[in-house]
């Protein structure tokens, strides 16, 4: 019998969260799925753990390779699903026993070719936010409708006072998989694939509906002092995403799409900033970094002619700040912002 959702797990050394992942798959209420982990070259035990679950399940598949990076290994995955339904876990994450039996129903409702909910960020074990997704309750059926969604994913528009982005996950969504095969839709390699892929799914959907369910557990643990990974890297990873996004943009002939992916370079660096600041580096390294970020062809063609008295204050203030080149006070006022945050959470 056919699976009627595959759900595909993507695993690098997560082997102290792996067994909660896979447990709430095989306690889903949808008890035809399959399951396909994909063992991206982890350097720890998961993939032992991994092979040990496809012993005792036969819903179990498991996949090993080379490490590859998160996009190619839901590729191996993707290629290796045999369900109606295509969905994704991340391997630190867990979900809610109705999850996907919930986004089966309502694709099979609908006849939807993609299906998205909302999801709850856990810390420490604790639900600290449910996110139900905006469009909650609807179904849209029409190009006109599709398209009109598809542009947030691009980014803000001038003017919104949404300071948080929409939702972009691949891992709240079951898509088609007759649509993905027949697209030949992929993930890229890139920083914000799932917000790459979705632009790519939306544009080849018919029929797409949004429920009100906040079934995906998103593990979002306190960090510590050197909070956040950071390289060199980084700088390139962001720019190859901008350059993607604005290349997709530019590709719509629509110049609400364009200025969207110009608002969306610059909250990317107001994150590289916090990033950086995180990231433990001394002072003057961390100023290095971010001058080096604002000044990079990317970020400046995103500044020309966008309208940034329509940005909300911080955004403004940030971009003077940047524009001035006053790197060091940026990263103080980011800190401030993060106490603040860490303050009125207590």
């Amino acid at each position: 019998m056919q699976p009627k959702v595959s759900i595909i797990v993507p695993i690098y050394n997560v082997e102290k969260y792996l067994n909660q992942c896979v447990d709430s798959l095989l306690k889903q209420t949808l008890h035809n799925i399959e399951i396909i982990l994909v063992d991206d070259g982890t350097l720890d035990n998961s993939g032992y753990i991994a092979d040990e679950y496809a012993k005792r399940e036969s819903r179990v598949k498991v996949i090993h390779q080379k490490n590859s990076g998160l996009g190619p290994a839901r590729n191996t995955g993707m290629n290796a699903a045999t369900g109606e339904y295509i969905g994704f876990v991340d391997s630190d994450d867990w979900v809610k026993p109705q999850m996907f039996e919930s986004l089966y129903n309502t694709a099979i409702c609908n006849d939807s070719d993609i299906v998205v909910s909302g999801h709850c960020d856990i810390c420490n074990g604790v639900i600290t936010r449910k996110k139900i997704h905006p469009l909650a309750g609807k179904t849209v059926y029409t190009n006109k409708e599709i398209l009109k969604i598809r542009k947030k994913f691009f980014g803000h528009a001038p003017g919104e006072k949404e300071t948080e982005a929409f939702p972009m996950s691949v891992w709240i969504a079951i898509y088609r998989r007759s649509m993905v095969e027949e697209n030949k839709l992929q993930f890229q390699e890139i920083l914000s694939e799932d917000t790459i892929f979705n632009l790519c799914a939306y544009k080849c959907a018919q029929i797409i509906s949004f429920t009100g369910e906040t079934d995906y557990c998103y593990r979002k643990e306190e960090q510590s002092s050197i909070t956040q990974s950071f390289s060199s890297k980084k700088l390139q990873r962001y720019q190859e995403f901008l350059n993607t996004l604005r290349k997709m943009a530019e590709q719509e002939k629509d110049r609400e799409c364009l200025i969207r992916s110009k608002r969306m370079a610059i909250d990317c660096c107001r994150l590289y900033v916090s990033i950086v600041d995180n990231s433990g580096e001394p002072l003057k390294k961390r100023k290095h970094y971010v001058r080096d970020f604002a000044t990079s062809a990317e970020i400046q063609r995103c500044w020309e002619n966008y309208p940034v008295k329509t940005l909300p204050f911080q955004q403004r203030l940030f971009h003077k700040m940047i524009q001035k080149e006053w790197y060091g006070i940026a990263l103080y006022l980011n800190k401030l912002r993060q106490t603040l945050k860490k303050f009125k959470k207590q």
